[in-house]
């Protein structure tokens, strides 16, 4: 099942649930703690594949919708001083994607698109973060900030 006209109905659902329903519902529960707190900040997790279809069309459409959920939060929190902004990974060393990294035929076709030519160590996302965690970051809010070796050039 690579294709979206073959996707059945419960992958859908189960994909949409685990990576937009849970992150939207959470930054909603985590919002109204912040508002009564006078502010904070979110970082959500897309993934260039909400920027660029993936080989998995229903993981795209859902990291694409963290996208759209990142940008409307953050213009509807920012009157409670609520910045919210997220990373977009390229392929990283994770175990959640070893099956691409560790396939060389998969691994040298995401290479050639990428114009660092290499995998990205997930310590590379941590800095990302952390700026957009920090007051360094105290005028950004609503961005999705690719973290991707060029991929999405």
């Amino acid at each position: 099942m690579d294709q979206a006209i073959d996707v059945e109905e419960r992958a859908w659902d189960s994909i949409m649930n685990l990576n937009l329903k849970g992150l939207f519902f959470l930054s909603q529960a985590v919002a109204r703690v912040m508002r009564e707190q006078g502010g904070g900040r979110i970082i959500n997790v897309a993934s260039v594949a909400g920027i660029t279809p993936d080989v998995l069309p229903i993981y795209s459409i859902s990291k694409a919708g963290v996208i759209m959920a990142t940008k409307v939060m953050a213009q509807q929190w920012a009157q409670y001083n609520i910045r919210v902004n997220a990373i977009a990974p390229g392929l990283t060393k994770t175990r959640f994607s070893e099956a691409l990294w560790s396939n060389q035929d998969i691994l040298q076709g995401a290479m050639l698109g990428t114009p660092l030519r290499r995998v990205a160590e997930p310590e590379e996302m941590a800095g990302a973060v952390i700026f957009l965690a920090s007051d360094a970051s105290s005028y950004v809010t609503g961005q999705v900030l690719p973290i991707d070796g060029g991929s999405t050039i």
